[in-house]
């Protein structure tokens, strides 16, 4: 199978998934999908609307997140057939749309977890206890028994497949086969499609295509930040940018779980360990501190530039991106603000093209 056919195979995988009935979409990368799947339900990662939202600015303010407004869009007007969507208070705005959702959606079942901003014992103990409660309540819905043993056989799937795109990400400190566009392409299949489904296209993906293709050349960049429009990746590549590794919640981000059970240890403490315990998001406490060894992360992986984008009116992201300009001293910066729509990545053009002239 060539690669253009692949991509239409996954396309196909995807559209085939979008039609099935169970899906529970959910937005933030903190959100476990292995209790969702588990359950019979299919968790699938909705991403907002890009463009104008209408209709979502008369259910929540327009000084609101774009990214959120594009998601009650989205759920609305597009996503008809969804059962029902699993928030995390990961910020106010996030609160806001689990409210709206509740009151104007069809959802048949919405729910909300909370999510500690710490990942220390106390912080990972009340998260245990937060996901089983979370379990029980969608079993409930669901009118099933909890079963521990069906939830450690996701848990088990979910990790193969994450540890499948680790492999993928490791390695990239020198020579680059597949630019960093495809990779979050390939976790973007994951958060969506069935687990069993991803292992089988993950797999030929790794044999096929990582054999004899040739180094990519160009300015090397790291890409972080928030919620981001989906052409903005793929305008840094046309525009002959390489990226080299990135920090977001929709790409490596969202599969840094390390570690296996420990003895005795129950799913839902094991659970908790692996997502407050991976690279952290600006809303988390220790996001900040961080950022002391990212340079000399950055310097292993050669990298020549960062892009740093944030949606207008995120403040987490804001202030983490003022950290980053002033702990990051030798390699250049580049600072994006934007809205969540295909025309504010129009606009970012002109600008991502003159900094990897810059640095190239």
């Amino acid at each position: 199978m060539d690669k253009t056919a692949f991509w239409q195979r996954l396309e196909e995988a995807e559209k085939e998934t979008r039609q099935r009935k169970g899906r529970i979409g959910w937005f933030c990368s903190y959100t476990p999908v292995e209790i969702i799947s588990s359950c019979g339900l299919l968790p699938y990662r909705l991403s907002g609307k890009e463009g104008t939202t209408l209709y979502a600015d008369s259910f929540l303010h327009s000084s609101l997140c774009f990214f959120v407004r594009g998601c009650l869009e989205k759920v609305l007007k597009e996503e008809k057939d969804l059962e029902g969507a699993v928030l995390v208070n990961s910020c106010l705005a996030m609160s806001h749309l689990y409210n709206a959702l509740q009151k104007y959606s069809p959802l048949t079942f919405t729910y909300l977890l909370d999510l500690p901003r710490h990942a220390f014992q106390p912080a990972v103990e009340y998260w245990a206890q937060r996901l089983r409660k979370f379990h029980r309540a969608l079993c409930e819905y669901r009118g099933i028994e909890v079963n521990e043993k069906g939830l450690w056989e996701q848990i088990d799937l979910y990790l193969d497949n994450r540890r499948r795109l680790q492999r993928l990400y490791s390695g990239r400190e020198e020579k680059l086969l597949v630019d960093g566009h495809e990779l979050i392409r390939l976790v973007e299949a994951f958060s969506i499609l069935p687990p069993a489904v991803f292992q089988e296209l993950i797999a030929v993906y790794s044999h096929d295509y990582l054999h004899g293709a040739e180094e990519l050349a160009g300015p090397r960049v790291f890409l972080t930040g928030s919620a981001m429009p989906s052409g903005l990746v793929r305008l840094i590549h046309e525009l002959g940018g390489v990226l080299v590794i990135d920090n977001l919640c929709i790409g490596r981000r969202m599969l840094q779980f390390t570690g296996e059970p420990e003895k005795g240890e129950d799913p839902y403490s094991f659970l908790a360990r692996l997502y407050l315990q991976r690279e952290p998001c600006a809303r988390m406490k220790f996001a900040g501190d961080k950022l002391a060894d990212l340079e000399q992360i950055l310097k292993n992986y050669h990298i020549d530039g960062i892009i740093f984008f944030y949606l207008k009116f995120c403040d987490p992201w804001y202030y983490y991106g003022q950290l980053l300009k002033e702990i990051i001293k030798d390699i250049p910066v580049l600072v994006l603000e934007g809205e969540y729509s295909a025309a504010a990545t129009g606009q970012l053009r002109t600008r991502i093209s003159a900094f990897l002239e810059m640095i190239g």
